[in-house]
């Protein structure tokens, strides 16, 4: 399921264990924050009123269906979580693992210098039942790709008026080169080989 939002395009798939094993995967360019463990180089967590947690607790937070057990973020009701990269200057996507979604959870991207440049509700990313905690629909994978032009993104901050939001394998992803932009980057790499093998050559010949 696809749609698009002001100037972001927002993909979310259906959660289950497949599709939470996926969404921790590390792909080239990219930085997953798992919660286990120190996060990925550059990566800041800022927990404000939110905790790390694992398993479920009645009335607190529920642990998002199909997730393997290990430990994920809860965000209560009046608190955040803010993830920020702040070594790179920013990225084209991102992608979260997101459980029992709410209407009333919210979630901001920010830029690389911290202020927000989209907000979306948990109504935006849910297909079934508010706070359905088994259901493939209401807890899912969402992933938002920044349009052409627009400012990257450079981490996202975790809201929630009740309790609670549950987050877990916050994905930074690296754009994907057009194809005329690998085409520019193989032929500069032809050229500079070309230009290091006549060097060398000249060299071999200067010094017979």
């Amino acid at each position: 399921m696809g749609s698009t939002a002001h100037a972001a395009t927002v993909i979310v798939t259906n959660g289950g264990t497949a599709t939470f094993n996926a969404s921790k995967v590390s792909t080239p360019g990219s930085k997953v924050v798992t919660f286990n463990g120190a996060a990925p180089a550059g990566v800041v967590v800022t927990l404000s009123g939110a905790s790390l947690v694992t398993g479920s607790v009645s009335g607190q937070y529920a642990q998002p269906f199909g997730s393997d057990g290990s430990r994920y973020l809860s965000v209560f009701g009046g608190t955040s979580a803010t993830i920020r990269d702040i070594l790179v200057p920013g990225y084209k996507a991102l992608s979260f693992y997101l459980g029992s979604i709410d209407t009333y959870n919210s979630f901001q991207l920010l830029s690389k210098t911290g202020s927000v440049i989209q907000t979306f509700s948990g109504s935006a990313f849910l297909g079934g039942p508010s706070g359905n905690q088994v259901l493939p629909n209401t807890n899912r994978l969402v992933t938002i790709t920044r349009s052409n032009g627009d400012p990257l993104i450079g981490g996202i901050r975790i809201l929630s008026s009740q309790n609670s939001a549950e987050v877990d394998n916050v994905r930074f992803i690296s754009a994907v080169p057009e194809p005329s932009t690998w085409l520019m980057m193989i032929l500069g790499v032809g050229i500079a080989g070309a230009a290091l093998r006549r060097r060398r050559q000249t060299i071999a010949v200067s010094y017979a």
